[in-house]
């Protein structure tokens, strides 16, 4: 089945090409930079050492930036190509900036012309991959090419690993080509082992985010916010998916029947959505302000739509107490969970609900340990967020997670050393 599917991977340009045709009338490809996925219009290489990392979307690379720092400082003379999947990923980066000779490029399609394209341009030393994003095509034309390949911040759950039976062949093949694996926990790292990584060279380092610098502030409109909000009592609710957000809006109507002057931040995961959820929110409250209509909050909004990419970090500081959705139950499969780190990180207090399918060990230990706060309801939400507002409250939940954001050292100092002696140079 591999040696079809690389075989077709020599000819599927015309489909990668439809695919992204496609994309690129829907508003998701950048058309001044698309052809890059092609291997095509790639930026212009710097003299000497390349090392190639990729993180797929907005979450992974993010995670990436502190990592690459450190590479940074440790190789003055290396330059790093940081790759990624999406259109949104490329935009957060731009605002965010990266880290000092850190050239951002899209990640080519699966298709060997495109690939061998790519590699033959960049050349790099070492390619490090983040999490989960293996495709068949690409990693055999690296490690044809002789470069050193590595997997870091990995997770493989039971469900991943179940998805992936029928083609246990195939990934068998795949995470055999990696120098080594570095897995977020245990159960990732016994799962690579079933599906055929070398044991020897796979081990647990910890989940790369809970070491990664906080994400940027943006001081002066935190401090507008600041002066909007001012002694009102207030909580947000981050990365949010469209089937929980009409239970999350209930708990905020619930809430301020309690509370009436409680304003909700409201953060979608994808901000695109943003009409979908104010069809949510309109019969619930009759003033909502959306920041990308630049609408100022009131002392009568109650509920203020933070429709906008990039901004976690303002809002993470602006609030003490923040829900982290894609967690609540679903009729469909379980949400995946969303890294409670962002938020640990900067002294705020982590409510979630029980669905966390990609992040099951970091949720279940953050939560024995007291760090984080899980609900199942929006009345159990609604009585949370009430109790969230006294300090007092809080006080035994941010302890608990500055001590688990504490432990991080090794998840950062692990891969980088792995990095570094993958080189051979």
């Amino acid at each position: 089945m591999l040696t079809l599917y690389l075989l077709f991977a020599r000819y599927n340009a015309f489909l990668w090409r439809a695919i992204l045709q496609r994309r690129l009338k829907q508003g998701k490809e950048d058309p001044a930079r698309y052809q890059e996925k092609l291997g095509h219009n790639l930026a212009e290489r710097p003299e000497g050492e390349i090392i190639w990392i990729h993180g797929v979307s907005v979450g992974e690379s993010l995670s990436l930036l502190t990592l690459l720092k450190q590479l940074g400082e440790a190789l003055p003379d290396t330059h790093f190509v940081l790759t990624t999947n999406t259109r949104t990923s490329s935009d957060t980066l731009a605002r965010m900036g990266l880290p000092p000779r850190v050239i951002h490029q899209f990640q080519p399609c699966d298709n060997a012309p495109a690939m061998r394209r790519f590699l033959a341009h960049w050349q790099p030393s070492v390619a490090v991959f983040s999490e989960l994003d293996m495709w068949p095509c690409l990693l055999s034309e690296t490690d044809d090419a002789g470069i050193t390949m590595l997997l870091i911040n990995a997770r493989m759950s039971d469900r991943s690993l179940n998805k992936r039976r029928h083609f246990k062949g195939v990934y068998r093949s795949m995470v055999q080509k990696f120098a080594a694996i570095l897995t977020q926990e245990d159960v990732s790292r016994d799962n690579f082992i079933r599906m055929g990584a070398n044991p020897a060279t796979t081990q647990t380092t910890g989940p790369l985010k809970i070491a990664s610098a906080p994400l940027p502030d943006l001081p002066d409109q935190r401090e507008q916010l600041v002066l909007a909000i001012g002694a009102r009592p207030h909580w947000l609710a981050a990365s949010t998916h469209p089937e929980e957000e009409a239970r999350i809006l209930q708990a905020h109507a619930i809430a301020r029947e309690t509370l009436s002057e409680l304003l909700l931040i409201l953060a979608p995961r994808h901000p695109k959505f943003a009409d979908d959820t104010l069809e949510i929110a309109r019969p619930l409250f009759d003033h909502i302000a959306q920041r990308s209509k630049g609408e100022p909050i009131t002392n009568d909004t109650e509920v203020y739509l933070a429709d906008t990419l990039g901004e976690l970090g303002l809002f993470f500081r602006l609030a003490h107490t923040a829900f982290i959705g894609h967690s609540l139950e679903t009729d469909g499969a379980p949400l995946p969970g969303k890294n409670p780190y962002e938020a640990l990180v900067l002294d705020t207090l982590v409510m979630h609900g029980p669905d966390y399918a990609d992040f099951t060990h970091i949720y279940d230990e953050l939560k024995s340990a007291g760090a984080t706060h899980q609900i199942r309801t929006a009345e159990e939400l609604a009585q949370a967020v009430i109790a969230a507002q006294d300090l007092n409250w809080r006080e035994p939940y941010i302890t608990a997670g500055k001590s688990a954001v504490s432990k991080g050292e090794e998840a950062l100092a692990l891969p980088l050393q792995a990095i570094l002696d993958a080189r051979g140079i």
